[in-house]
């Protein structure tokens, strides 16, 4: 199967590509991705692991087990660069790959926003998005706004 997605690292160091779709796109404002990362949030692309193909170095990895919102959550990088490629949820069947590091990115419309309750003052969201107060998960979760 022909990859549809591909990405990596900064410096190239780590690339990746993916061989299926994505199985959820979403931008996370929690204080945990906030702190994390350095930025107001942190955008997303999830795919299913055995769509994912990694090559090169392997991702260095910085597991927190104690989170603002239970579940422990794994920072995955570069060790070159520090580029922060994405999160793998031990619970979940899917990675996190960082909007920023695929080659694609412009082409990805992000439509869930996550944590708005946790969101900074100056973050506004579009116009055809959902925002959800807190978190999302299997269908779950208090729609603010909506498209």
């Amino acid at each position: 199967m022909a990859s549809k997605y591909s990405g990596g690292c900064k410096c190239g160091n780590i690339t990746y590509t993916v061989h299926g779709e994505a199985q959820w796109r979403v931008s996370c404002h929690c204080n945990w991705c906030q702190t994390t990362s350095g930025a107001a949030f942190r955008t997303f692309v999830l795919f299913n692991e055995s769509d994912l193909e990694i090559s090169g170095d392997t991702l260095k990895s910085y597991e927190d087990t104690n989170t603002d919102h239970g579940r422990p959550m794994i920072n995955q990088f570069c060790s070159r660069c520090g580029t922060q490629l994405g999160i793998k949820v031990p619970s979940m069947d899917a990675r996190h790959i960082a909007l920023g590091t695929l080659d694609q990115r412009k082409e990805i419309e992000i439509k869930d926003n996550i944590w708005w309750q946790e969101a900074l003052n100056f973050v506004s969201f579009p116009n055809n998005s959902d925002v959800y107060k807190t978190g999302y998960w299997n269908g779950t979760g208090e729609k603010i706004l909506n498209s």
